[in-house]
């Protein structure tokens, strides 16, 4: 499949917004509501877009301390050493599914997931064999002392949505027997945003990125003497930016992350980074696969 640079803003918007982007949302990706569905609707058909899926956001639905963590690793079966994760940690979010060239280096497995026993569970996957390159961290903490309540009215709209994640807002009033504007602010008060922090569902897209031909996500992982600040720096206005703010991986290199529109693009990439002193391009991964893992939502929402 070819795709367009818009098709790439919409899957962005998708992975925050689903299919429910606000007309501020639409406006800064510059697309109009319309374009924007036409785009989603034809990445569902193309296979890009496996299927949309709910989860919840864990810490402001249930209260108290809570981690959001990483795991990055190298494994021979990344699918088969993410079910073994998924069946442990009770809150895995996201499942990201890399390949890596030179094979062998860097993470080609990735999960985020909710924690509240953190060095328990990172003991736990520390214990677990056919991870090799293993690293969980803390990405951010929270604290909420007081859970958000949901009403029973609230529960019965989200269970809908974890089963119906690929419905609109037309779609869902009609369900309801109620009015697009009631879906809106049902949303309004639920969905997680950055201005809605104690927002407690999110819907994003389980995405594969294979059926594209011309386009990639990737990370350069290299190995450099330079501060993350000055990287930023000398990167400057070339479309590239740091992972994970420049943490170190494997306390070796540092990613560098850029979406790539071809293979010559992708040369050119590699040949820029390896021009600049002090820079050494170690490996490339390419992000092929971002699962989303809903197993544990539904024991949740108990109405």
């Amino acid at each position: 499949m070819i795709i367009e640079p818009a098709d790439v803003v919409a899957v962005r918007l998708a992975e925050s917004r689903a299919l429910f982007p606000s007309p501020v949302d639409l406006a800064r990706a510059g697309l109009e509501p319309d374009e924007y569905r036409r785009r989603i609707a034809q990445l569902v058909a193309a296979g890009v877009i496996r299927s949309f899926h709910l989860t919840l956001v864990v810490p402001p639905l249930m209260g108290g301390s809570w981690v959001w963590a990483a795991v990055l690793a190298q494994s021979d079966r990344p699918l088969e050493s993410a079910r073994h994760l998924v069946s442990r940690l009770p809150f895995v979010t996201e499942i990201v599914i890399n390949a890596s060239l030179p094979l062998g280096i860097g993470p080609n497995l990735a999960l985020l997931f909710y924690s509240r026993d953190f060095e328990t569970e990172t003991r736990f996957i520390r214990s677990l064999t056919g991870l090799k390159q293993l690293e969980v961290f803390r990405i951010q903490e929270f604290s909420f002392p007081v859970s958000v309540s949901l009403s029973r009215e609230e529960k019965s709209f989200i269970r809908f949505l974890m089963e119906n994640a690929g419905l609109d807002s037309e779609a869902i009033a009609a369900n309801f027997g109620q009015t697009v504007t009631w879906v809106q602010a049902k949303l309004e008060r639920l969905f997680w945003t950055e201005n809605n922090r104690t927002g407690v569902v999110r819907i994003q897209p389980t995405i594969d990125w294979t059926p594209v031909s011309n386009f990639g996500h990737f990370h350069f992982l290299v190995e450099t003497s330079h501060r993350p600040e000055q990287l930023v720096k000398l990167l400057g206005d070339q479309g590239m930016g740091l992972v994970l703010g420049g943490r170190e991986i494997n306390g070796r290199y540092i990613g560098i992350e850029a979406d790539i529109w071809g293979i010559a693009k992708l040369m050119e990439r590699v040949e820029f980074l390896d021009r600049i002193t002090g820079i050494r391009v170690a490996a490339i991964l390419y992000n092929r696969e971002v699962i989303i893992n809903d197993e544990w939502v539904g024991r949740m929402i108990a109405v």
